[in-house]
């Protein structure tokens, strides 16, 4: 599936201009909580896998570090880059609400995720619905599985009774880059295997998993389904016409 960048969502990328930045809730892959919905790529382990392939019995591997250790001046450590989300096309909205006891809801569910030691943050910047100014809010999508942001009402009241919920939904996508070498330590060494080395973390590259090697970069993209709910105290909501949606 292709996804385009479409210009006149509510929540592009753009810039924050001074105001402050707010902290997505993020609820963290667990392989214990795994289900079929999420897969999570591990950086990681994959370079632990990597390193004791290429030693195999001619040492043992003690530590390695994407960013840290021992390495030579022309093998850097290795840093990350997330690109700015692109959206899919979603569903508008087919009718409005005239309540002003409203919050909006912003989820980004992840299905194709990755975990890495390297943070993986993103700003992105949304506009909440019968509001004119954006915020923009920070996302961490290291070993993310959700991530959650909303704004608060005073005025939304708490009941047993269940609210209006207006909601739309769309794809998500974002590319993941790291770029430089991980360096390792080993012990008990036999012949000419040194006690310290690096790898080009591009030798992580697998196909099978999304990860792909491009310019001497290795290259992932997450993916999921954002959600933008307007969550609204259930009395006195009456529906007039159609809320210009956010997602066109």
């Amino acid at each position: 599936m292709i996804l385009k960048a479409l210009p006149a969502l509510m929540f592009l990328i753009l810039p924050s201009e001074g105001q402050g930045v707010r902290q997505a809730k993020i609820v963290k892959w667990s392989p214990e909580e795994a289900s079929g919905v999420i897969r999570m790529v591990n950086l990681t382990h994959d370079a632990e896998q990597f390193i004791t392939r290429q030693v195999r019995r001619r040492g043992t591997l003690k530590s390695f570090y994407f960013t840290g250790g021992y390495r030579p001046a022309r093998e850097p450590p290795v840093t990350s880059k997330v690109n700015p989300l692109i959206y899919g096309a979603g569903s508008s909205y087919t009718a409005g609400l005239k309540n002003t006891k409203c919050k909006d809801v912003f989820i980004w569910n992840i299905h194709y995720g990755i975990v890495s030691p390297l943070g993986l943050r993103v700003n992105v910047t949304v506009q909440p619905i019968g509001r004119k100014k954006n915020v923009t809010v920070t996302l961490d999508i290291n070993g993310a599985s959700t991530l959650r942001w909303s704004t608060r009402n005073k005025n939304l009241i708490r009941s047993n009774v269940t609210s209006a919920i207006v909601e739309q939904e769309c794809n998500f996508s974002a590319e993941v880059s790291f770029k430089g070498y991980v360096a390792y330590h080993l012990e008990d060494v036999r012949g000419d295997m040194p006690h310290d080395d690096a790898f080009n973390i591009v030798g992580l590259k697998n196909h099978t998993k999304g990860l792909e090697a491009y310019d001497n970069m290795l290259v992932y993209n997450v993916t999921g389904i954002f959600k933008h709910k307007l969550v609204c105290k259930d009395d006195g909501v009456t529906q007039h016409g159609k809320i210009t949606p956010s997602i066109q």
